[in-house]
């Protein structure tokens, strides 16, 4: 993978929030802000490819709605002394 130097402005608040994750997790700065910019742009594509799907088949029903609402409610708790996922598959 090559690497390019680039020059990027972004408030200081969320600076010095990404320099405190960075030291936290043992990364650069740098490193975890090319991290973000991945998950992030990952994200994007996942979202753009969803539209495409969704055009194709239609808006789901209001129960497959419900399915995906509880899924992401789950997925996007922060994590807990036990996994919200182990927890739900026990259930």
């Amino acid at each position: 993978m090559s690497l390019e130097r680039v020059t990027i402005t972004i408030p200081s608040e969320i600076l010095s929030a990404a320099k405190e994750a960075a030291e936290r997790e043992g990364l650069s700065v740098s490193a975890w802000l090319s991290r973000a910019a991945e998950h992030a742009a990952k994200i994007e594509a996942g979202l753009a490819e969803a539209e495409v799907v969704l055009a194709e088949i239609g808006p789901p029903t209001p129960e497959e709605q419900a399915w995906v609402d509880g899924f992401m409610e789950l997925v996007t708790q922060p994590a807990t002394g036990v996994s919200a996922a182990s927890e739900h598959n026990a259930a």
